[in-house]
């Protein structure tokens, strides 16, 4: 077989990328972690000030707090998810996500499960915190824990039974 040619040809994909102007993959990947690195600090803010104005509302010491519109525990919450950035590998997000949950889910059933509230509330200044310290797997059972919280005290919106 020595009259056998072989022919490297370059993707239509890597001349774009490898050509003029193009970057690779991990190039991307190192401009893009530059950017986050540069509004961490403001999106580390950002989670404190909502979490402290989630306090400021809505924690177990607050009285009057059932008299406050418990919508804005939503949007409070939700502001984290759009910051979490700034806490990769933390769970600070999926904790404000499962606050959403929590609260969507009780403005849907008409319940105010204060209880329910402060672990979450609490899980959120701890993942603030510690959370980056965390394992996976530590992770993992203190969001799982909160979705537990949430199934035992206002029920499984899948079956419908509180």
């Amino acid at each position: 077989m020595s009259g056998v040619r072989k022919f490297k040809v370059k993707s239509r994909l890597s001349t774009l990328a490898l050509g003029s102007g193009g970057i690779t993959a991990r190039e991307a990947l190192k401009r893009a972690d530059a950017a986050i690195e540069s509004v961490r600090g403001d999106c580390l803010v950002m989670i404190d000030e909502r979490i402290a104005e989630i306090e400021r509302r809505f924690a177990p010491t607050v009285p009057g707090r059932a008299s406050d519109r418990f919508e804005d525990l939503y949007d409070l919450s939700s502001g984290i998810i759009d910051v979490a950035l700034g806490l990769p590998e933390s769970g600070i997000d999926h904790a404000a996500r499962a606050l959403c949950d929590l609260v969507d889910l009780s403005l849907e059933r008409g319940v105010r499960d204060w209880e329910a509230v402060d672990v979450h509330i609490v899980t959120l200044r701890l993942l603030r915190g510690s959370g980056q310290a965390f394992s996976q797997a530590q992770r993992d059972a203190v969001l799982g824990g909160l979705k537990k919280v949430m199934l035992k005290r206002v029920g499984d919106p899948t079956t419908g039974l509180a």
